[in-house]
Formats: C-alpha cells, sequence, structure tokens
C-alpha cells in the first residue's frame, strides 16, 4: 500500500524542520497526500537536481534510487516493499549508509530515522565512503570499455 506509506512519509517530513521532496510516481495522484508547507509532492523529479540538495532520501529501497542516492553520497532511509528492495536495504545498513524500517512504519518513527540520518554523521559518512567507490567503478568499468572496443573493431572489419 504505496499511498499510506506516502502519507505517513509526507507527515513524517511535515513534522521536522526540513524541506521536502516526495515523488508519487504516475500510479498516485500527488493531491492524494497530505501538504505540509515544506513538502512538495510531485509525480517526478530528476534525481540529479534534487539529489544535489539533499542531506537525506527516503526510499523503498529500488536500485536505481539506492545507486543514485550513494552515489550522490546521501545516506538513506530504506522501507523496502519487495522485489531487490529488501537485500538493498541489508546493503545500506550493513555498510552504515542508512536505516531501515518496515513499511508499516508510523510517521514518528520515520521522523526519527531521518532525524538520526541528519544528525549522526558517520551515516553521511559511510554514504560519501560508497558514493567515491562508486563513481570510481563507474569511472573505470573494464567491462562497457571491453564491449565499446568489439564494437569498434566489428565496425572496422564490415567492408563498405
Amino acid at each position: 500500500d504505496q499511498l499510506a506509506l506516502l502519507r505517513r512519509i509526507v507527515d513524517a517530513l511535515g513534522a521536522l524542520p526540513v524541506r521536502g521532496v516526495v515523488t508519487t510516481g504516475h500510479a498516485i495522484d500527488p493531491e492524494e497526500l497530505p501538504s505540509h508547507p515544506q513538502v512538495q509532492v510531485l509525480r517526478s523529479a530528476p534525481h540529479r537536481a534534487v539529489l544535489e540538495h539533499a542531506s537525506a532520501v527516503v526510499t523503498h529501497g529500488g536500485h536505481g534510487t539506492v545507486i543514485k542516492a550513494l552515489a550522490a553520497e546521501t545516506p538513506l532511509l530504506v522501507l523496502p516493499m519487495g522485489r531487490d528492495q529488501l537485500d538493498n536495504a541489508t546493503r545500506v545498513t550493513e555498510r552504515g549508509a542508512g536505516l531501515r524500517l518496515e513499511p508499516e512504519a508510523g510517521a514518528d518513527a520515520i521522523a526519527a530515522a531521518v532525524r538520526r540520518l541528519l544528525d549522526e554523521p558517520g551515516f553521511r559518512e559511510a554514504a560519501a565512503r560508497l558514493g567515491a567507490r562508486l563513481r570510481a567503478e563507474a569511472q573505470g568499468d573494464e567491462a562497457a570499455a571491453e564491449l565499446e572496443g568489439l564494437v569498434r573493431n566489428d565496425r572496422q572489419t564490415v567492408p563498405a
């Protein structure tokens, strides 16, 4: 039940002295969520633009959001709902880059977890270490370079 969880996340952020951006995706109308002056609810937003200003990310823990948040050195609160999200939450928490709550967690528990991510520097430090590693691996991706080389070689040997 993503709608109920999103409502609790908006309420949690609304109770904190922070500015928040909550995205609903196409399945949920932003108007279905509560409003708080410092929480903007949108269908979508570009991760890169938002993460430039983010001090924490609250997510269900999908691979894309986890990788983008870590690459931006941003700690995560993961509320996994299924699929790869459970494993991603474990990876994040075992490396100290975030916290995990059950998706049924109340707004008070979500707010307390976000407060910890903001107040305890170890989470940001761990996210920064993982982010540096991810960026280094992406720059030195030998498999991609090898595949690109194969494509170039193939094009050079094809008669015109």
